[in-house]
């Protein structure tokens, strides 16, 4: 419970002192520090890569990203690409250890963690412009190379170091914990950057944001649900979580990079909404409080 009042401090703090918004440049380098945090201790296993399952669940992804923003855009454009955004957001690097708490197989969420990061940096800068032609700056093969190096290049470093370096890897074992303290900051900038936006430049309306906050609520009970139905009794776990528990840090950055502050509200309202949820797993099971 004590990580979820974090989180919530940190968006307070961001709607509170928006200052922070001019250093909204730093979110990159926090997602690529979390990941080589989470990624530390992880032995990339072709067997669990080919598990089928994971192939539902970017088929998922890509079906409900497409699904809502197809249904979204009956209402505005604006609508429909915060919805796509949202859907496509890749599994939380947070989510194995969820997983773990939960008794189910970590290996598996774990490798959900890298194959759809990996496809959302591929699939993001190519598809954008179809949804999103005047994105600003544009989406291009610049973009495409950095969303590749923010996901790819935490990971060859950590698989680098566990070839070359094993027992520098056991020393930096403890710094995992630091992943948590980076995302809360990152959490507090992309909130300055949001509000500073809406303060200074959006015409967006109250209920256009409240709208918002619907589409995230609606895509947040989709994704658990959806996981946890196609999972079944035997993986509804490990699916649930892969498919529910986002990396919206990713799609944040992606949109405030890419795209306009406003769409970064969709992303980071679900980051409210499953932390709600999993903090009524956390009061429901109190072995869960260490996540």
């Amino acid at each position: 419970m004590k990580k979820s009042v974090f989180l919530f401090s940190a968006i307070a703090c961001g709607v509170l002192l928006p200052q922070g918004h001019s250093y909204a440049f730093l979110i990159r380098y926090c997602i690529m520090l979390i990941l080589f945090c989470s990624l530390l201790d992880l032995e990339v296993d072709a067997k669990s890569a080919l598990n089928p399952r994971l192939g539902i669940i970017v088929a998922m992804m890509m079906a409900i990203g497409g699904m809502t923003a197809w249904v979204g855009n009956w209402f505005s454009p604006d609508l429909g690409l915060t919805a796509f955004m949202v859907a496509m957001a890749p599994t939380a690097a947070a989510a194995p250890v969820m997983t773990r708490l939960l008794n189910g197989r970590v290996d598996y969420v774990m490798t959900s963690v890298i194959v759809t990061n990996s496809f959302s940096a591929i699939a993001l800068p190519l598809i954008l412009p179809v949804l999103s032609p005047t994105a600003q700056a544009g989406i291009n093969w610049v973009a495409l190379l950095n969303t590749l190096v923010v996901v790819l290049l935490p990971l060859a470093l950590t698989q680098l170091l566990q070839k070359l370096s094993p027992q520098l890897v056991k020393q930096l074992l403890p710094i995992k914990q630091a992943g948590f303290y980076l995302w809360v900051g990152a959490i507090y900038l992309a909130t300055a950057k949001a509000t500073h936006f809406i303060e200074a430049e959006s015409t967006s309306s109250q209920s256009f944001l409240i709208e918002i906050a619907l589409v995230s609520l609606l895509l947040c009970v989709v994704n658990f649900g959806m996981g946890r139905w196609l999972g079944g009794y035997d993986w509804g776990q490990e699916m649930g979580q892969s498919l529910g528990q986002k990396n919206t840090l990713f799609s944040i950055w992606i949109c405030l990079t890419f795209l306009t502050p406003v769409i970064a509200l969709g992303p980071m309202f679900y980051i409210v909404f499953q932390n709600l949820y999993n903090s009524y797993l956390l009061a429901r099971n109190p072995k869960l409080e260490q996540v």
